[in-house]
């Protein structure tokens, strides 16, 4: 518990970082690639696994790892325009209903249970993003894009799944660092070449805010996925749990953030979706004692 306590801690921190990005005019694009820096730094600086950084390659997770990082920073952008061209609210719906991905995977490869109170914990959860980011502004949505909602919520789910798939059968007692570090290192990469081409055509570097935002953003993303997968590991937690109480907790202490730290205004409908968010988190949480 204390594990994923963490990662839902540090994944909500994520979310400030990427609001105080609009507050001080950080530019995201550039931030982002630092941010995969300073990550994949944090993982190799604290690695003690003892596996070098030529052997990775022979590693059972390597081509997981180069997979993941790319998947990363692809699926990033895909979020980015859908939130642009879509909708924040439908795109944030899509990404964090794909909990429904890892649970099925969870159920049906692992042979993890499920009970009904962690069913009806699992429908509430989604009943509670739907309204805790709904939104009464109405946005033109761009119908060349429709498809992106789509494509965020399987990526999304895939990647929890595939974290799972890896602690399990790849990463051993030895490979949670270097795995991550290798991860973040591919998106590192990625990234640079999109950067170099940039200042090919625009002849600008990344602004010391960029540098400055990427280093706040890549600590806590960097923990996020170390805790998840530590919390992933866990013996008395399913990731069947796990994965659906990460998803609600981030949601809601989410949206409580953006009303005490940014003073967004949040209607009735936000508010109860906030709550069904907790009870969510406690029916799946105690769906094995209980049931």
């Amino acid at each position: 518990m204390y594990y994923l306590l963490l990662s839902i801690l540090t994944s909500a921190a994520i979310m400030i970082v990427f609001k105080l990005f609009d507050r001080f005019k950080v530019n995201t694009s550039d931030a982002i690639v630092i941010n995969y820096w300073v990550a994949a730094s944090l993982s190799f600086g604290l690695d003690a696994s003892g596996i070098s950084f030529q052997g990775a390659i022979y590693e059972p997770w390597f081509y997981n790892a180069i997979f993941m990082g790319i998947l990363f920073i692809t699926l990033f952008n895909i979020i980015g325009i859908s939130a642009q061209k879509i909708g924040v609210s439908i795109t944030t719906v899509a990404n964090k209903m794909s909990l429904i991905i890892p649970v099925l995977f969870a159920v049906i490869v692992l042979n993890e249970s499920l009970n009904w109170l962690k069913i009806l914990g699992i429908v509430i959860a989604l009943m509670a993003v739907v309204l805790t980011t709904n939104n009464s502004n109405k946005q033109y949505i761009d119908k060349r894009y429709a498809f992106f909602p789509l494509i965020v919520f399987a990526g999304s789910g895939f990647i929890d799944g595939f974290f799972k798939y890896n602690e399990v059968y790849t990463l051993g007692q030895n490979g949670l660092e270097p795995f991550t570090g290798w991860i973040f290192l591919t998106a590192s990469s990625i990234g640079i070449i999109v950067l170099i081409v940039k200042f090919i055509k625009t002849r600008k570097l990344p602004s010391y805010k960029a540098a400055i935002g990427g280093l706040a953003l890549g600590i806590p993303n960097y923990f996020s996925v170390y805790f998840l997968l530590k919390a992933l590991s866990m013996k008395n937690m399913e990731s069947s749990v796990v994965i659906p109480i990460n998803n609600m907790a981030i949601v809601g202490i989410g949206a409580i953030a953006g009303v005490f730290f940014f003073r967004e205004k949040m209607s009735k409908i936000n508010i109860f979706g906030i709550a069904l968010c907790f009870i969510a988190i406690a029916l799946i949480a105690f769906s094995d004692q209980i049931a």
